[in-house]
């Protein structure tokens, strides 16, 4: 199986991720994408202002953080659009999306992403609440039959 996640940030749900796979004792590759340099929320005066993003020590922040679970994961800096094009069509099982959260970047993101789960696999993203309207429009504009579980979004690919 293959899983891969979209925006990274400090790595609390990649570690969380790794953490199941390792668990579930199944063979699981498991991909981290990110630019590791934060998004427009985080930059000085954002609404989600992150020293790490301002001072450039995200990347560094993230693989501190998932140190304990680093043989579980691979790192992949670079841009969501960028990255999709390592991946077949139809050769995921899972991808989650949670990079950044303004409409033209979810839509973006879902776009690219979409057509990489194979059959059967998952697609899905974070912070569909109210912090991130263009999170909700593109979801809603882009994916139909989508359940909502706390504040992420997930749909089976048919």
């Amino acid at each position: 199986a293959y899983f891969v996640e979209v925006g990274a940030y400090k790595g609390q749900s990649a570690c969380f991720m790794a953490v199941e796979i390792s668990n579930s004792r199944k063979d699981i590759s498991f991909d981290v994408i990110d630019t590791w340099e934060g998004s427009d929320e985080h930059l000085t005066g954002g609404s989600h202002e992150s020293a790490d993003v301002i001072h450039n020590t995200l990347y560094d922040t993230f693989k501190r953080n998932v140190k304990p679970v680093a043989h579980l994961l691979t790192p992949i800096r670079k841009p969501s659009l960028e990255a999709v094009t390592r991946y077949q069509d139809a050769s995921l099982d899972f991808v989650f999306i949670d990079a950044a959260h303004d409409y033209d970047s979810v839509k973006a993101d879902i776009l690219a992403w979409k057509p990489k789960v194979k059959p059967g696999g998952y697609l899905g993203g974070h912070d569909y609440n109210g912090c991130f309207p263009g999170v909700i429009d593109a979801v809603h504009e882009l994916i139909q039959g989508f359940e909502v579980i706390k504040f992420s979004w997930l749909v089976q690919i048919k």
